[in-house]
């Protein structure tokens, strides 16, 4: 992994309307963790398959492995903040299972 491609910040965020671990109401948005990814441009074949299964508002980013980030772990509804826009989670994968990277699709909130 190239870390000069990791050029777009993506903060990960407990919206306003959760609990935290004490399970005391969160009354702002608060952040969860930080992280740098690459964005993935759909291209050729797939642009079009996204096209047909209206996945427009999907990005797909490659992001340094977090164990914070997997499924067990993480805080369910959990949001992302990319250029100021809120995206939700579609997925987070552990890249081949080796711990190095992740791929992170989310889906921008209208």
């Amino acid at each position: 992994m190239n870390p000069g491609d990791l050029r777009q910040k993506l903060t990960f965020q407990l919206p306003s309307d959760s609990q935290d671990a004490d399970g005391f109401p969160i009354l702002e948005a608060t952040t969860y963790t930080t992280a740098w990814g690459a964005l993935k441009t759909l291209k050729g074949k797939t642009f079009y398959a996204a096209a047909q299964t209206n996945m427009e508002n999907n990005r797909v980013f490659t992001i340094r492995y977090q164990r914070k980030l997997m499924d067990d772990e993480r805080p369910k509804g959990l949001n992302v903040l990319w250029r100021g826009t809120s995206h939700e989670i579609e997925s987070i994968e552990n890249d081949d299972g080796l711990n190095i990277s992740m791929t992170v699709i989310l889906k921008a909130v209208k």
